[in-house]
């Protein structure tokens, strides 16, 4: 959100989907199986993004409100992901204009850990779903779950004192450990929660689109990364660029990434 001190670019959908896609689409397509939400119900997902998820659902048979902050993400899923069942539209997470109980499940993936009042969302999500419906989320494990960013972060962590506290301040966010989100369900009064892990393989064909990802004005350590002056910026590549080689050819790796997902179930 853009008044939330996010740290993505909100405008942009072909850089969000550079960024993103090689896990999101992964993740969604199993999304909706985890959830367990019985097709044909009203769903609202929550910081839709470009709408991966909320297509996910509407194949489903899913009647879906994909909401999110940025015009322009909203744009580029009406181009890209439009659907008979689906409707797009900009709002603010943290005060929804729906009614109480308005849908059978509110759910969201990839979104929560970009908004610092996560828990007036979590409480927004529970009040617009329905006695007996679900809430659920999806968000990467962002202590140990993520090898790909761990590689730079820990790299870069040695050479800048900044990136030594952008690690510390990124690993300390404990809703996103595992069992954080659970005690935040419980904590906003759902029932029936359960959490559980889901791993996905995230792919780069060589070195230089891998450290793109770091390089692309997208996230966190992007950001951190393009403030650094050129010769550690430099150093750090050369040494995160031997750590993806692991002395063999360039080439194809595979990642794992690690989310958790979590369900609850609105009270009666």
């Amino acid at each position: 959100m853009q008044n939330t001190g996010a740290q993505y670019n909100w405008s942009d959908p072909d850089a969000y989907e550079a960024f993103m896609g090689r896990w999101s689409a992964h993740l969604a397509n199993r999304f909706p199986t985890l959830a367990n939400v019985t097709p044909g119900s009203r769903v609202l997902d929550v910081g839709c993004g470009t709408g991966v998820l909320t297509k996910a659902f509407a194949e489903t048979g899913a009647h879906v409100i994909g909401i999110d902050a940025s015009e322009g993400y909203l744009e580029g899923a009406r181009r890209g992901r439009s659907h008979p069942n689906i409707s797009y539209e900009l709002g603010d997470m943290r005060r929804m204009r729906f009614g109480d109980g308005e849908f059978d499940a509110s759910v969201s993936t990839l979104a929560l850990d970009v908004i610092p009042e996560v828990e007036q969302v979590v409480a927004e999500m529970k009040r617009v779903t329905r006695p007996g419906g679900v809430v659920a989320s999806g968000i990467h494990q962002f202590f140990g779950g993520m090898p790909a960013f761990d590689l730079v972060i820990h790299t870069a962590a040695v050479l800048d004192a900044g990136f030594d506290s952008l690690r510390s301040r990124r690993a300390g966010r404990q809703h996103f450990w595992p069992g954080g989100q659970s005690l935040l369900w419980r904590k906003i009064g759902l029932t029936d929660v359960t959490e559980n892990p889901v791993v996905v393989d995230c792919e780069y064909p060589s070195f230089a689109d891998y450290w793109a990802t770091f390089t692309s004005g997208q996230g966190i350590i992007s950001g951190a990364l393009m403030t650094l002056s050129t010769e550690v910026r430099g150093s750090i590549e050369r040494h995160v660029r031997s750590g993806y080689l692991a002395g063999l050819p360039d080439g194809p790796r595979s990642f794992p990434m690690m989310f958790r997902v979590v369900r609850g179930v609105v009270p009666a």
